[in-house]
């Protein structure tokens, strides 16, 4: 009788795992695997600046001189104008502006500049995989996984089914785009397969757009070589960012500019942005607000305007106008061919995907918001965003009023604007009450992801679960497939960092430490792991897991280093007393910032 009951048990046990193995995503058949084609973001392949032919150390992008080179260009070419506007509060003739413009240029786009055809004039490569992910070398796949750490699909689909389609992020549009057209066959000659996914993020959404165009131009059906699109925060209709400096410039606002601009793109806790607030009012404010303007528009006039793949991150809303500032002279007149080509494929791409939809192309589309854009534009508060594209782009059009805006109480999506399948039956609705999902072009296969940040979009563990399971599980086919674990509104967090230190300690030899030490450590990798494994984002969850893991790491730390720091101590009270005051200088200058803009507002200390 026993026995009878052990049998069964274990039967059930494996009749509970094997289903558990399913709903999770993990029960595949490597024979029904497409392989899969990732287009990488914006500067995520690697890409390298050659000299006679041999590549040099400088880093990418934008292969910038020494610190000491660019000061001696800064001292050669702006002391004496800069000078002479502090001295004088007035830049006559816009000299500090012009030469500080002229400085920037030529630092950051001096060795990616592009000749009247979007080809770069220096010899600019990314590095190129023309083999699947397990031929790579050690290098070339720990590089890609720091970009775009795809562990979850490898498990699941296998290394020989990854590809990553690699091109420099400054350079051609149609030229990348016919690339990567030829991958995509090269990809299935060597798989032997009929079809392959893709998986376009971020910038690889523009260069999707163009790739779609692509294939209706040749008169081709996209559903010949596409089995899935998996969308991952796509620039699909490029990202506001970019085209609110291409059209307007950057932002003029004095709160912005003295206050929370440079904190944002450098961090709050960077006491250096706060640092420059305060030094940036040696300027008048009308004329650091002009220096801005006229480096970007130099920047751009000069320079990134021939780029045809920047110009792909310009929304198709704002580009007639930037065409118009930008593309005029004679020397544009092979950029604006392609430039009003990719608008076009822009102005197309909702039709042309619906196209592909009905002849049997699955797509899916995964969506951070909620997040404003970043304070460089006078736009940032007035989009909902994800720091870097606009909802609008990386949704395919879903409706909101902005973040943290609420949709008004009774609200109910417009009858022309709703995509849904069947409105009756079908509940998109978000939990948080900003986003209308019906609106976007692809309801029943998106998924939105609340509070995550554009640049964080690889670190959240969920999200590389869900494009995994979305490329390897054919029973995935909707929003609908397995609600309860990947639900079509889930939350933000940043694990990969967490992921890799719970890897390190799983190593640690723990023999040595106190039964305390080592049970809490056991517990507390019990914890994160479980954390990680529930795929509904649960932010106390997550913070609770991080706090206590990294509360015990740095526990066992501190034993291991306890005779060292006992023969160390004067020089421990030191170094402590350093930090103090480092945090204190840190808030003094916080607060010294803070106060200026409040008693004086974006006035100069000379108009003071």
């Amino acid at each position: 009788m026993k026995t009878s009951k052990k049998v069964i048990a274990l039967m059930l046990a494996l009749i509970m795992a094997a289903s558990c193995i399913s709903v999770m995503g993990y029960a595949v058949d490597k024979d029904d695997i497409c392989p899969t084609i990732v287009i990488p973001g914006l500067f995520q392949s690697e890409t390298k600046y050659y000299e006679n032919g041999v590549a040099t150390d400088l880093e990418a992008p934008f292969f910038i001189d020494s610190t000491t080179e660019i000061i001696g260009m800064a001292l050669t070419e702006a002391l004496v104008p800069i000078a002479s506007l502090i001295v004088n509060q007035e830049d006559k003739e816009e000299a500090a502006a012009n030469a500080i413009a002229d400085i920037l240029g030529e630092v950051l786009m001096g060795r990616v500049q592009l000749d009247e055809n979007g080809d770069f004039v220096n010899d600019i490569r990314a590095t190129k995989y023309n083999v699947s992910y397990a031929e790579l070398s050690d290098y070339d796949r720990e590089y890609i996984m720091d970009q775009l750490p795809l562990y979850y699909y490898i498990e699941q689909a296998g290394e020989e089914n990854l590809y990553i389609f690699s091109y420099a992020s400054l350079g051609n549009m149609i030229d990348t785009a016919t690339e990567l057209y030829e991958f995509i066959q090269s990809v299935k000659a060597q798989t032997g397969s009929d079809k392959v996914n893709i998986v376009p993020v971020s910038q690889g959404g523009s260069i999707t757009t163009a790739l779609i165009q692509i294939y209706a131009d040749k008169g081709i059906s996209l559903a010949t070589d596409i089995n899935r699109i998996v969308y991952v925060v796509p620039a699909a209709d490029g990202s506001a960012l970019i085209g609110d400096i291409y059209e307007y410039g950057l932002l003029d606002d004095s709160y912005e500019l003295y206050n929370t601009m440079l904190p944002s793109l450098m961090g709050d806790d960077d006491i250096t942005s706060y640092l420059v607030n305060i030094i940036l009012r040696i300027f008048p404010n009308a004329d650091l607000n002009n220096i801005l303007d006229v480096a970007a528009d130099k920047l751009i006039g000069d320079y990134m305007c021939y780029s045809t793949l920047l110009w792909g991150l310009c929304p198709s809303k704002n580009y007639p106008a930037a065409r118009e500032k930008y593309l005029t002279g004679e020397a544009t007149a092979n950029i604006v061919a392609e430039t009003d080509w990719h608008y076009n494929a822009q102005l197309n791409n909702y039709d042309l995907l619906l196209k592909a939809q009905a002849e049997g192309v699955l797509i899916f589309d995964i969506v951070d918001y909620n997040v404003n854009l970043y304070q460089i534009v006078d736009s940032w508060d007035q989009v909902n965003a994800d720091g870097i594209i606009e909802l609008t782009s990386t949704s395919f059009g879903a409706y909101s009023l902005g973040v943290d805006v609420k949709l008004p109480e009774g609200y109910t999506t417009p009858e022309d604007a709703n995509n849904c399948t069947d409105p009756e039956h079908h509940d998109h609705s978000d939990p948080n009450g900003i986003v209308d999902a019906c609106t976007g072009l692809f309801p029943e296969t998106t998924f939105y992801f609340y509070g995550q940040n554009h640049e964080k979009t690889g670190s959240n563990d969920v999200i590389m679960k869900l494009a995994s399971a979305l490329l390897s599980d054919n029973n995935f086919t909707s929003v609908y497939s397995y609600p309860d674990q990947y639900p079509q509104f889930n939350g933000a967090r940043n694990t990969k960092g967490l992921m890799k230190d719970l890897d390190n300690m799983r190593d640690y030899d723990t023999s040595d430490l106190p039964d305390e030490l080592r049970i809490e450590l056991e517990e507390a990798i019990i914890q994160a792991d479980a954390m990680l494994a529930d795929t509904v984002i649960n932010d106390n969850e997550t913070q609770a897991a991080k706090t206590r893991f990294y509360a015990i790491r740095s526990a066992i730390e501190e034993y291991e280093n306890q005779d060292d720091t006992a023969t160390e101590e004067p020089t421990v009270k030191e170094n402590t007393a350093y930090l103090d005051f480092s945090y204190l200088l840190f808030d003094i200058i916080e607060l010294l910032s803070d106060i200026l803009y409040r008693f004086f507002g974006g006035l100069g200390f000379g108009e003071m």
